[in-house]
């Protein structure tokens, strides 16, 4: 297990969320895969999407797109280390989760030209909070459910040079396998294989909101 570094100290998570998970993102990568936190495999290799999640992500996922499977894939999280369970999930909640999610992005070494794609709730909102929580907004005031991941799967969103993926993690894959459907769906559209259902450009990203 990597212990934390010190530019963690600060954080929510310093002291009660365990090791320390850095990116593992290669040279000329064309396509990061952004999930929620580490899992307690991740935790004691030090390396991301090395458990059951990662095994989902890469077996039933990424083999099925040749176009990906073949390219430089790196892999990182929001958070770099697991933070203990609140309400049964290992994600922290309200001020502490934005608290931590903002201190986390000191070691992103994203690359501008890749393709990211977003697996899961967290990254989601991360990136594009203030878009999502008023569609959310609309949807209450109309009386709809809302999206939530798989009422977003397949959308594309293109800040710069850099294009984001929504995606559903595969934790949620892990528990229903019947959804691997909407996994690959998103990953072919990532790879170009599939059309786009949803796309906008986005100039000015605002996150942390």
């Amino acid at each position: 297990m990597i212990a934390k570094p010190k530019g963690c100290e600060g954080c929510p998570l310093y002291k009660k969320g365990r090791g320390f998970v850095p990116d593992s993102i290669p040279n000329g990568a064309q396509y990061v895969m952004v999930g929620e936190a580490p899992g307690a495999g991740e935790v004691a290799q030090g390396v991301p999407f090395v458990g059951q999640a990662g095994f989902v992500l890469k077996e039933w996922g990424i083999r099925a797109v040749p176009d990906i499977a073949i390219a430089p894939i790196g892999y990182a999280n929001v958070l770099r280390c697991l933070p203990p369970k609140v309400h049964g999930r290992a994600y922290p909640q309200g001020k502490e989760r934005a608290a931590a999610e903002v201190h986390c992005r000191v070691y992103d070494k994203w690359p501008g030209d890749a393709t990211f794609v977003l697996l899961g709730e967290m990254p989601q909102r991360l990136l594009f909070g203030p878009e999502l929580h008023q569609e959310d907004v609309l949807d209450r005031r109309a009386g709809r459910e809302l999206k939530g991941v798989f009422g977003r799967v397949g959308r594309e969103r293109v800040v710069g040079e850099t294009r984001y993926i929504f995606a559903p993690h595969p934790s949620a894959v892990l528990r229903q396998p019947a959804l691997v459907q909407h996994l690959q769906r998103a990953l072919e559209i990532a790879s170009g294989a599939q059309k786009i259902f949803e796309s906008k450009r986005v100039d000015n990203m605002r996150i942390f909101l």
